[in-house]
């Protein structure tokens, strides 16, 4: 930002009540525990199906010789497949699991941040790659909260909003904020403000109208 830009954001000066620059809490802890939850379903609960699906071909390789063996027999060795199945899923799962989900879902609770910047909303997320975005006030609606059965389990709410512009993509969520409705409430309040024409202190007008 240059001096002239730097200037004119001291300058600023909005209608709401609250500071310039704002960075809302986060409750790392939970976060992370939600992430890790996320990491482990999409680890082994995905990979699970999957796994029993592909013993069954060898389950019914290895029962051709068998086809008049009794129905305990097949249950036996079904069994057995399917056990098989479920420690290749945990093997597979658990590469992918502490290679790099569990990693990244750390970096993700930590890097994440939710800040107002003047008439400026601006998010950082990410966990091996960063992404620090700004949105101004006037292009952001839509504010509010959402909060699903793995969320509630550990007492979390997304934060969410839409950008205006882009009616057919899903708006962004943030999950993992201190006291999210307040956040939504204030975000409200601060973008009715901010989102409009820029105002100046009394004192700046008075000096250019007298000359």
């Amino acid at each position: 930002m240059n001096s002239t830009d730097a200037n004119l954001d001291s300058a600023l000066t909005f209608k709401d009540a609250f500071p310039l620059e704002i960075e809302f809490d986060v409750d790392r802890k939970r976060l992370l525990d939600y992430l890790l939850a996320q990491a482990r379903i999409g680890c082994f609960g995905s990979a699970l199906p999957f796994c029993l699906l592909f013993s069954l071909p060898f389950f019914k390789a290895h029962m051709l010789p068998y086809q008049n063996a009794g129905a305990l027999l097949w249950l036996g060795w079904l069994t057995v497949y399917l056990i098989a199945g479920c420690v290749v899923c945990a093997l597979f799962g658990s590469i992918l699991y502490f290679s790099y989900f569990r990693p990244s879902a750390r970096l993700q609770a930590a890097n994440l941040r939710v800040m107002v910047d003047g008439p400026y909303l601006r998010l950082v997320t990410g966990g091996f790659i960063l992404l620090d975005q700004r949105f101004h006030f006037r292009d952001v609606s839509s504010y509010g909260t959402i909060q699903g059965p793995l969320l509630r389990r550990h007492g979390l709410k997304s934060l969410t909003f839409r950008m205006q512009g882009r009616p057919s993509t899903p708006p962004l969520s943030v999950a993992g904020l201190v006291d999210p409705d307040r956040v939504r409430d204030v975000l409200c309040e601060i973008d009715a403000s901010r989102e409009l024409t820029i105002s100046f202190p009394d004192d700046a007008t008075e000096t250019g109208s007298d000359g």
